[in-house]
């Protein structure tokens, strides 16, 4: 059952939909408040009970107690139809009231609410009135001033059932919204907790997004999320403000939820991002601004640690002598700027001298032993690789006797009346084998000529559009029977260059015949002769009938054909073979492989006319 609602948790639809919630309740949250603030609620009903005691009522009592003086300073009476409470002022010589009997008694029968200012102080029930503005009296009053006022029971209570009543609006309002906001936090460590994990997997998945940058998955985090308060806060002024009617406060906000929600998607994603990247332990290391920096100190540090000369003793040496001298140096510096005014500032210099000879002296040392190594590794090199090229020859030249003799044989018995049909057969799979050893002999033999550059070269001038002509209507009944269509492109006049045309043949018709073995069949290879930068270009092109898992470099070394090609004829030797072809007789050879498609491209300059 555990194991169940871990699955069920981790699933990908689950955690899209629980995304997906996150989202709304986030929207209706802000929606919520956007609603309170267009209706421009006051929210104290909220934190305090009763009207009296509330900040709202004390600005009404102070604006009441400001009017009166006010009016008493103008010399103005206030008629007792303009305003909800009575009042008394009177400085001792005159008196401002809207009330015929103006003793405190009066005031105080009239209206629980009875608030006296006298000496500075505001009173209410006889006591000092604490919660009245600090600023009250120092700014505004008299001190020789009394005022009484005092709000009549019916406008307070009925001032009391609207502050209920906002109350009750307010209280349903606030808890719609914790209720959104609990539904989005528990939602979100949800989200955190099974951020990277998926059904039936224990380690950490991630996906092409945490590779990103930190810097750039925080601007995803972050940006959204200011980007939509100041779209919210531009719109709000405008449909709250300038066009302020009912009718528009569904549409704005509707605009409202949209905009969170995307901007929380957006958000949510980045965080996400970052969530399984500190679950990795990769947030500090991927910030870019980490990297660089880590490079930089990387950088700064193998100048003296040495470690990019460890596996060469002879260099390490070098580097290890050239720190020696680096710090020797600026530490005679700083001592010959220290006795620059002393008889001993002449030792520092003399000491240079002798730090310089022992320098060059080891250094050159050195080199001469790396010379000494380098010159031994080459002819070691080149002793292995003429090895390599007489082994090739003298395997090829003792094959021949031998084969030639088989050949021979197997010749005679296929002549044989005789013969029952599986005897035949035999001879014809020897037949077969045979033909295909005597090939690869004579490719090693040529391949092993053109190496070591033994090899006689005829350079004459030749058509590379006729000679391209001439190999393909060789090789028209191989085309025909593998089934494959050639597009040709070629000029309309003769592209002459200079070259052996026996080696140059051999290198198109190996191009060719590796084209016909390996393209995709029923697909077309395309043969392209043109002339351009002063140099004739053959270019051949096919799609592969298998996924090519190999570079250029590779299928061009001896022996190498592609992982899905082992299977078909050849000796893996043909186009190794026309690259050394094409080099000794002056040309260039490329191959491009850029997916299934596999190009070779052969150039050589163009004869001078």
């Amino acid at each position: 059952m555990g194991i169940k609602l871990k699955n069920f948790s981790r699933n990908t639809i689950t955690k899209s939909v629980a995304f997906f919630i996150t989202a709304i309740m986030i929207s209706m949250a802000i929606i919520q408040l956007h609603n309170v603030d267009w209706d421009r609620y006051n929210i104290e009903p909220l934190i305090i009970e009763t009207y009296g005691e509330s900040n709202t009522f004390m600005n009404e009592l102070d604006n009441a107690f400001t009017e009166v003086y006010s009016n008493f300073k103008n010399n103005e009476e206030t008629s007792i139809d303009d305003v909800n409470y009575i009042y008394y002022l009177t400085d001792g010589k005159e008196t401002l009231t809207n009330r015929e009997n103006s003793s405190p008694e009066d005031f105080e029968n009239y209206s629980n609410y009875f608030y006296e200012y006298d000496q500075g102080t505001v009173k209410y029930n006889g006591n000092a009135y604490e919660n009245f503005p600090y600023w009250f009296n120092e700014y505004w009053f008299s001190e020789d001033v009394t005022i009484y006022i005092a709000f009549a029971d019916a406008y307070m209570n009925a001032k009391q059932e609207e502050w209920n009543d906002l109350h009750h609006t307010l209280d349903v309002q606030a808890k719609e919204f914790a209720i959104y906001i609990i539904i989005a936090l528990i939602l979100i460590i949800y989200l955190i907790a099974v951020a990277g994990r998926k059904p039936n997997k224990e380690a950490l998945q991630t996906n092409w997004l945490d590779h990103l940058y930190s810097e750039i998955l925080l601007a995803l985090f972050i940006l959204p999320i200011i980007v939509s308060f100041i779209y919210v806060i531009e719109n709000y002024y405008y449909y709250a403000n300038v066009l302020r009617t009912p009718s528009l406060q569904t549409s704005y906000l509707y605009l409202i939820g949209t905009v969170t929600v995307i901007s929380t998607l957006l958000s949510g994603v980045g965080l996400l991002a970052l969530v399984r990247k500190i679950k990795d332990r990769r947030f500090i290391k991927d910030f870019l601004f980490f990297r660089i920096c880590n490079k930089i100190i990387d950088f700064a540090k193998s100048f003296f640690d040495g470690r990019r000369y460890a596996k060469t003793p002879l260099t390490k040496n070098l580097h290890q002598r050239q720190l020696a001298f680096i710090i020797a140096s600026f530490i005679l510096v700083l001592l010959t700027a220290m006795l620059i005014y002393t008889p001993l500032v002449i030792f520092p210099p003399m000491l240079e001298l002798v730090l310089i000879y022992w320098y060059v002296k080891y250094n050159n040392k050195t080199y001469d032993e790396i010379n000494k190594g380098f010159n031994e590794s080459l002819e070691e090199q080149m002793k292995s690789e003429r090895m390599k090229i007489e082994l090739i020859t003298n395997v090829s030249h003792d094959l021949k006797t031998p084969l030639t003799s088989i050949i021979s044989y197997v010749d005679l018995l296929s002549k044989e009346t005789d013969l029952s049909e599986a005897a035949r057969d035999y001879v014809k799979v020897l037949d077969e084998k045979s033909d295909r050893l005597k090939n690869i002999v004579s490719d090693l033999f040529d391949l092993a000529k053109s190496n070591s550059g033994d090899i006689n070269l005829n350079l004459e001038t030749i058509d590379m559009r006729t000679l391209v002509e001439q190999t393909l209507g060789d090789m028209v009944d191989n085309i025909e029977d593998l089934g494959h269509q050639i597009k040709m492109q070629l000029p309309d006049g003769p592209i002459e260059i200079v070259s052996d045309g026996n080696k140059l043949y051999r290198v198109i018709q190996n191009v060719l015949d590796n084209a016909f073995k390996y393209a995709l069949k029923g697909t077309r290879i395309f043969i392209e002769v043109e002339e351009k930068n002063g140099r004739g270009i053959v270019t051949i092109k096919n799609t592969s009938s298998y996924e090519i898992d190999f570079t250029a470099e590779e299928i061009l070394q001896r022996f190498n054909r592609g992982d899905k090609a082992r299977t078909a004829d050849g000796s893996g030797l043909g186009l190794s073979i026309a690259e050394s072809f094409t080099h000794v007789s002056g040309g260039r050879f490329k191959v491009d492989i850029d997916g299934d498609m596999f190009k070779v491209v052969i150039s050589f300059p163009l004869a001078k006319k």
